[in-house]
């Protein structure tokens, strides 16, 4: 991949359209186009009207409007150029082999963006916010993703920082100048005591994160349970469409099927699984094995049950698997009782009765503050955060078996790296040095 090239591609999808656009970027851009372009060159920010032609054959191609970007306050950073033309497939596509043909190259999934955050237009986060802005699904994804193109997470990192340095500046004073009576001893349960606050700090962080990514990326469900209990039902009913095969023969259903569906602005990723026993045939096995590692992938488990059928040691499998996870533990078939159980959620697939289940999955996440500013939205920060509370985690251990400042400095150590990341900063003993200097004396 080479970002000297001037790159082009179809922007606006290459589907039969009123309009289409075509987009060229890089240095070459404006050279290009004056190949092939019958009207007004514009200046930075204009738009003008004129006709494509073939420069080999002189014919025609199209009328269209031209966007003019150049110079380096655009998008890219780059000469940008955007064509409207008329939208059907034959003619754009026309129009982008001969661009191509006039010296630039297809341009690279991602390509455009990937430039404006090398040019320094946006940052790494408000591209993936880009991304996630244009495969939003809910109104709720969307609003999650325009709000991150300006969301500033560095003050709550820079905090939590700024602790971390104030733990790391103790110990590290006493390693390197422990011959000094005068500095702040390294006092293990005051240690303590800072680092297991600082851990309760960044959990409360990632819980919240995590609930509220939940809604950004879509909640994972799987359905699980015996055979036959109505998970092909249950799935077919929530996505208002026929896509898996129900029949009240038990294994029928031998791979994962899977569909998506939304509740009050929340997008649920349903799979539903192959029901979980015993059985010597191969290719059932095979969808059981699927059932499970859907249960370890998935955020939220129906646990689906129908009346007088006892608990058997698969469904305690399903059970065990779920811990961590949100729980559902549902009834269905109500329809063949006449009381329903106080401890499960009860519903008939038979029926349309599903208003207690759908209450229950929105449960956890209806009140959550999408706004709230300790919420990192973005994967790639929040995995290193983390690792931060990984690192500090075993910093306390280490603390617990009375280890001394210059082993328990390794995990601060890695912990701060992890910051600095987020940060994206560099990890330089500068910064730890001015901390350590600014806050103790050591004139000596």
């Amino acid at each position: 991949m080479n970002f000297q090239d001037t790159i082009v591609a179809i922007s606006s999808g290459n589907i039969n359209q009123a309009i289409s656009i075509v987009r060229i970027s890089g240095t070459n851009s404006l050279e290009i186009i004056k190949k092939i372009f019958i009207g007004k060159i514009g200046k930075n920010k204009t738009i003008t009207y004129g006709k494509i032609i073939d420069n080999t054959t002189k014919k025609i191609i199209d009328e269209v409007l031209i966007n003019w970007f150049l110079g380096t306050d655009n998008y890219t950073g780059e000469d940008t150029i955007e064509i409207n033309a008329h939208g059907g497939i034959i003619v754009t596509n026309k129009i982008l082999n001969l661009i191509i043909a006039n010296g630039a190259r297809l341009a690279l999934p991602g390509e455009f963006t990937r430039r404006a955050f090398l040019n320094g237009k946006i940052t790494l986060e408000k591209a993936e916010a880009i991304n996630n802005l244009i495969h939003a699904k809910t109104n709720k994804q969307a609003e999650i993703a325009i709000s991150q193109f300006d969301n500033n997470i560095k003050p709550l990192i820079e905090m939590i920082e700024s602790e971390l340095l104030e733990i790391i500046s103790i110990v590290e004073i006493n390693i390197d100048y422990s011959e000094y009576y005068d500095i702040e001893q390294m006092d293990t349960k005051k240690l303590k005591i800072l680092v297991k606050n600082l851990i309760k700090k960044i959990n409360t962080i990632i819980q919240k994160s995590d609930n509220a990514l939940d809604i950004y990326k879509g909640i994972e469900v799987a359905i699980v349970g015996q055979p036959n209990v109505g998970k092909s039902s249950l799935l077919n009913l929530l996505l208002n469409k026929e896509k898996a095969i129900v029949t009240n023969i038990p294994g029928t259903t031998r791979d994962i099927v899977e569909g998506e569906f939304e509740i009050n602005g929340l997008l649920f990723k349903l799979i539903d699984t192959a029901g979980i026993r015993n059985t010597k045939n191969k290719i059932e096995s095979l969808g059981i094995q699927k059932s499970l590692d859907a249960i370890k992938k998935a955020k939220m488990i129906i646990h689906l049950h129908e009346p007088n059928k006892k608990e058997n040691k698969e469904d305690k499998i399903i059970k065990e698997l779920s811990k961590d996870k949100i729980y559902l533990d549902v009834l269905n078939k109500i329809d063949l009782i006449n009381e329903y159980p106080d401890n499960k959620i009860c519903i008939s697939t038979k029926n349309k009765n599903l208003f207690e289940l759908k209450g229950a999955m929105v449960k956890k996440y209806k009140n959550i503050d999408l706004d709230d500013n300790e919420i990192l939205y973005n994967s790639r920060q929040l995995g290193l955060l983390k690792k931060t509370l990984i690192n500090l985690n075993e910093t306390l251990q280490g603390l617990e078996n009375n280890f001394g400042p210059e082993v328990v400095i390794i995990d601060l150590t890695k912990s701060w790296e992890n910051l600095r990341e987020i940060l994206n900063k560099q990890s330089d003993n500068e910064a730890l040095l001015d901390n350590i200097f600014s806050k103790f004396c050591l004139g000596k």
